[in-house]
This record gives C-alpha cells, structure tokens and sequence, in this order.
C-alpha cells in the first residue's frame, strides 16, 4: 500500500475539492446553457410583467409553512436523543438554505446540522445522522410520487430508467442506513476486536459511528414512523401547491398529473450536487419538462423555470441569511468542524 507524506495528502485534498468543484459547476453551465441558449429578453420582460403577485404571494407562505412542517418533522427525528425546540430547528432549515445557496454541493445541510449541535450541546455527528434520515424520508416521499404518476404517465424511456435507477440507489443507501442504525453493535464488535483498530481513522469511524447512528434511533419507534410519515406526506402535498400558484401566477394550466412531473423531475433535479442553488440544474428540469414533454414555448418554459427556481430558493435564503447573521456560526464552520467531539 502506497504511503502518501502530509503535504501530498494535503494536494491531494485540495485537487479533490477543486475537481468536485468543477464537475459541480460544469453541471450548472450546461444545464443553464440548454435552458436559455436562445433566450429571448425582451419577450421574457413582458412575461413577467403580467404574474399574478397575489399567486406568487400564496406559494411563498406555503414555502416558510413548509420548512415550519420540516422542522416538526425533525424534532422527531431527534426526539430520542434530545428535545429541541421548534424555533431553533426552523431557524436551523432556514441557516441550511442560506447555505445551500453560497456553497456547493448541498454543504448547507451540514451548516445547519453544526448550527444545531452548536446551540443544543449536541454531537455533529449525530444531528447529521438526523439529517439523512431526514433526507430518507423525503426521498421514499419522491419514490411513492414516482410510482402514483407511473401508474397514469407514460415517462420517455430515458427519464424512466434514470428514475428506476435512482430509486433503487435510495433503496440501497436505506438498506445501508438501516445496517448502520440496528446493527452497529455488530459491526463495531468486528471491527474492535480486529487488526485494523490501530489505523487511527478506523478508530475515528468507530466513534463516529456511534455518534452518528443516534439520529436514527427514532426509527425504532413504529408510533414515530407513522407520525414521521404523516409529515412528509404533508410536505410534498405542500410542494405541490407551491408548483401550483406558481403555475397560476403565469396564467399557466397544468392538470394535477402534470404538475406531479413537474414537482418530481425537478426535485431529482434538486438532489443533483452542483453549483449553489441548484443554478443551472433545476432550471433545465424544469424547462425540459416543460417544452420537451408538454410541448410549450421556449418563451413560456424558460419564463416558468425562472420563476420556479426563484420561489423555490430567494424568500428562504433571505430568511435563512437573517438567522445565519444573528448566530456565531461561520459560513467555513462546514470545513473545519470535525465529526468527532466530545459534547452529549
């Protein structure tokens, strides 16, 4: 096995992270490129002098009672570890959003699980645990979406085989959550009593996974499932309303199955890992969906994904910078902060 010396082990972190940059923000230029290569501006300015603010006005409030429903949802999830209040963890979503929007690669995730842990003397690394059971959830939520709107839309082969192959990717990562939740007693025993606990960063994996697999012990609850369910079914109906006043606002006529696609194709989109935002990403979703399956103009497709993804991300990272400016936290807090600590 190759030894690599600290300074190469530092290079080779650095052009890791530069190279996860660049594919990120490759992705965003293309999907941005696709969407508005034949942008019309002045035809796009009339577009959005006719919206429907009042419309708009109601898929903002159903944003912020979206993330008010997230963070019920949360303290759920943590309940078993530690009570948390509301207002902390809906101020926690919003710092995640924030920070979403400035850095890469979904890393507003972590922020808001470390602004957590930060205010609730509690591991990072079991409130990350938390996070991507979080993530679970709305995933199995995009899963059933998936299948009510196969059973009466006829998806181009592609987008139904990306699909099939995402949705057996979150099975699997489940089927590996799960592991990591109900038998980490198991795994830590194997690894323990083995030669490879003298690595140090076996022994920091070990640690952390003891932390980490706290945020999944709600699951062991059949009530709390039930409840957890209940949540982010009501999340996704909230979603799509918001997709709907936004439809609305541009005098646009959707039936509810097709603003279903819409709802689901850009939130595949979303989990995508690219550029802050989901610039360029979302909004080739959501123009693909729009002039390659239901065939409106360029004009209309390019107004709507605009809008979308303005609903979707300005109002939240605005609230979202209000609480990240009141707390102590740093935006770099996310590359510093270590897993492993020593709180609760």
């Amino acid at each position: 096995m190759k030894i690599f010396n600290p300074i190469q082990k530092r290079l080779l972190i650095f052009m890791n992270k530069w190279l996860k940059l660049f594919i990120g923000f490759s992705l965003s230029f293309v999907g941005l490129y696709f969407s508005f290569r034949n942008i019309d501006f002045i035809q796009i300015k009339k577009s959005f002098d006719s919206i429907d603010l009042l419309y708009l006005l109601a898929a903002i409030i159903l944003l912020i009672f979206y993330t008010l429903i997230r963070a019920f949802r949360w303290r759920l999830l943590l309940f078993s570890v530690k009570s948390i209040k509301i207002k902390d963890l809906f101020a926690s979503n919003m710092i995640g959003y924030f920070g979403n929007s400035v850095l890469p690669f979904k890393m507003g995730e972590v922020l808001r699980g470390y602004s957590i842990s930060n205010t609730n003397n509690l591991k990072t690394s079991t409130v990350l645990g938390s996070i991507v059971l979080e993530r679970v959830c709305d995933l199995f939520g995009l899963m059933a979406l998936f299948f009510m709107v196969s059973l009466v839309y006829s998806f181009p082969s592609d987008i139904q085989i990306s699909l099939i192959l995402s949705i057996s990717l979150i099975l699997i990562t489940f089927l590996l959550l799960w592991i990591i939740s109900f038998k980490k007693k198991l795994i830590v025993e194997k690894i323990t009593g083995s030669w490879i606990i003298r690595f140090k960063s076996i022994y920091s994996f070990i640690k952390t996974l003891r932390s980490f697999s706290k945020g999944f012990t709600s699951l062991s609850e059949y009530r709390n499932i039930y409840i957890i369910a209940f949540h982010t079914l009501v999340t996704w109906i909230i979603l799509f309303f918001v997709t709907y006043f936004t439809l609305l606002s541009l005098s646009i006529n959707l039936s509810w199955i097709q603003i279903s696609v819409v709802l689901l194709l850009t939130s595949m989109a979303m989990s995508i890992p690219a550029a802050p935002g989901a610039i360029g990403t979302h909004h080739f979703a959501t123009y693909y969906v729009m002039n390659s399956l239901f065939m409106f103009n360029s004009i209309e497709s390019q107004t709507f994904a605009i809008v979308l993804h303005a609903i979707s991300y300005v109002p939240l990272v605005i609230i979202g910078s209000y609480y990240f400016f009141k707390s102590s936290i740093q935006i770099f807090d996310v590359f510093n902060k270590g897993l492993i600590d020593e709180k609760v």
